[in-house]
């Protein structure tokens, strides 16, 4: 309806004059057509009190199809006490060899020398592995998913066991080749650590990886279907994908009674799962797991 206002203007008449409520135009207050925002209805002049036509897509909500916001980002290690230990071994593996390398460089015996830089580089590896620092930055994410790549045994604690071994005697080796004194002191305390870390980790491994193993055996006992079965009754939240950890950790203890802790539960997907982000054991993965013919080292 038309009015005319003292100036002789034409002004509209109803809610969206001069006259009407502030802040509404289309008949309901803050709505723009009068639709509600919060009710999610369309904000367009013309659609009032009308749902949204297909593939209109609200303000603030996630498309269709997109993974759900509260999803676990990819992790390839996290800060625990194993971690930490791991971390101080790599660590005096790269500060053994730095040793090593100056006073062998200096004392002209530079192929010792250039011996140390290949332990410094491998020191470098595992510390960039359980580094409880920098982990968002896009050089340590990187490495972690090229060593998980191509050495992923290196992700295993048997892995780590034996390269922790290797290191701490050879290092130890080199410089009591090429010392003597305080320096030869400081890197025998160096290699009987690292050793001793190495062992340490080893006997852990084969252990976890006994109790790994009854579980199984008790899978394989009634064969396939059970399989089939116990996967169906625990891959709840993406069955298509696979089995989460939290799933897993809660179906070891219903197949055999074994129960891992969530920092076990990573290392055995660490051993199990081929797809590098580690965040699913597909039903693949579980059968070839279940009917192979050996026993898997974490």
């Amino acid at each position: 309806m038309m009015h005319n206002n003292y100036g002789g203007q034409p002004m509209m008449g109803g809610a969206g004059g001069p006259g009407g409520p502030p802040g509404a135009y289309g008949g309901a207050p803050g709505a723009y057509g009068g639709g509600d925002p919060e009710a999610g209805q369309y904000q367009n002049p013309g659609y009032a009190g009308q749902q949204p036509p297909p593939g209109y897509q609200q303000p603030g909500t996630a498309p269709t199809g997109a993974p759900p916001t509260g999803a676990t980002p990819y992790k390839m290690s996290s800060t625990n006490p194993i971690n930490l230990i791991w971390f101080a071994a790599a660590c005096c593996v790269m500060i053994g060899s730095l040793i090593g390398f100056f006073s062998e460089f200096f004392s002209l015996q530079w192929v010792d020398a250039i011996e140390n830089l290949y332990f410094f580089g491998a020191g470098a590896l595992l510390a960039c592995l359980d580094t409880p620092l920098f982990n968002n930055m896009l050089v340590v994410t990187d490495m972690r998913t090229a060593i998980g790549k191509y050495i992923a045994a290196l992700q295993r604690v048997t892995g780590k066991g034996v390269t922790y071994i290797f290191l701490g005697c050879a290092l130890w080796s080199s410089m009591f080749a090429n010392m003597s004194g305080f320096l030869l002191f400081v890197t025998a305390l160096i290699g009987i650590f690292v050793v001793f870390i190495g062992v340490v980790s080893l006997v852990v491994a084969i252990l976890k990886s006994r109790n790994l193993d009854l579980v199984r055996q008790e899978l394989r006992k009634d064969g396939a279907g059970s399989l089939q079965t116990m996967y169906d009754m625990h891959a709840k939240m993406h069955p298509q994908l696979g089995i989460t950890q939290e799933e897993f950790k809660k179906l070891t203890p219903y197949a055999r009674g074994v129960v891992f802790e969530q920092p076990d539960i990573r290392l055995i997907f660490n051993a199990l799962c081929s797809n590098p982000r580690r965040e699913y054991l597909s039903l693949q993965d579980l059968q070839a797991w279940v009917n192979g013919p050996h026993m898997i080292f974490i």
